[in-house]
């Protein structure tokens, strides 16, 4: 059973694009925000662990000497699948204006920023095409220009290796 109809509804196909713009903005603004929380730290110290909670409690107590000098010993919760071993090294990082540490997980906001940033540009990119194409422009014209610009580009490359 096949039909011509398509099963979105035509209002959809008209709005998806916008949300996909909307969506990417949105994990952009939360990588930024991951970015700067980190910038506002005052960076990586090293630690050492002394002790570890059970099966059951994921924590260790970690010591580790901040950025004012003073050793101090916390423990974390390390849910994140990490295993800490008495007597290993970790980085910690530490926030002294907001009394607050955590273990490094490494670089988180790259991931976001980059995901959002393609969302975003495809998200535009199909609003600007749509809304031109809503408002009667056909792309028979324009695509015969960009082929051709497209091999004058080509020619051109292929003669200058």
């Amino acid at each position: 059973m096949t039909s011509s109809k398509s099963w979105l509804p035509e209002a959809a196909l008209l709005w998806l694009p916008l949300l996909v713009l909307v969506g990417g903005l949105a994990v952009v603004w939360t990588g930024v925000s991951m970015a700067a929380d980190v910038n506002r730290s005052a960076g990586l110290f090293p630690g050492r662990v002394v002790a570890t909670g059970s099966r059951e409690h994921l924590t260790a107590d970690i010591e580790y000497t901040g950025p004012d000098g003073v050793t101090r010993t916390e423990t974390f919760d390390h849910y994140k699948g990490r295993v800490l071993v008495p007597g290993r090294r970790v980085q910690i990082r530490v926030w002294p204006d907001e009394r607050r540490a955590e273990l490094d997980d490494g670089d988180r906001h790259t991931g976001p920023i980059v995901a959002g940033s393609l969302l975003t540009l495809l998200g535009a990119g199909a609003t600007v095409l749509l809304f031109l194409w809503h408002h009667g422009l056909r792309p028979e014209k324009y695509l015969a220009r960009f082929e051709k610009w497209w091999l004058w580009c080509w020619w051109w490359l292929s003669r200058w290796r």
